[in-house]
């Protein structure tokens, strides 16, 4: 299996386990990315439903490649507009992981772990070599 192939597949399994993970996701960001529940405070649950749609959406990519202009032009507009910094990117694909290992427990395994790790550095590699955006000064 690919490493989305893993991906969709952990992610299939969490929804039959749990449903909808998006409250524990927000709960885990917030909890990670201090200040972000402040930033984000103004939108509503279903703008927070369709940003985890495309936080879902580019964990499953095969290639962040044909996204390059579509990830510069969120994360410019989400740093001019709402001040996001880097780290917050890190922050909500980590708790997204973190919370679907949770969510599948014992079911959870080394290619889940590996699919995730390696889509994860990829999408962070992405933003970091690609997107002009701030990083915090802490």
């Amino acid at each position: 299996m690919t490493t989305q192939d893993q991906i969709m597949a952990s992610l299939e399994i969490v929804a039959e386990n749990s449903g909808d993970i998006n409250p524990a996701v927000y709960k885990r960001y917030f909890q990670m990315s201090p200040g972000s529940e402040a930033l984000m405070a103004h939108i509503d649950d279903l703008v927070r439903g369709k940003m985890m749609e495309e936080v879902m959406r580019l964990l499953m990519l095969e290639d962040t490649c044909s996204e390059d202009e579509y990830l510069t032009f969120e994360m410019k507009t989400h740093a001019e507009s709402y001040s996001v910094i880097k780290e917050m990117y890190k922050s909500i694909l980590t708790a997204v992981w973190e919370v679907v290992r949770e969510g599948l427990g014992d079911e959870w395994s080394d290619e889940f772990e590996n699919a995730w790790r390696t889509r994860i550095e990829s999408l962070l590699e992405a933003i970091n070599n690609h997107i002009p955006i701030p990083v915090s000064s802490s």
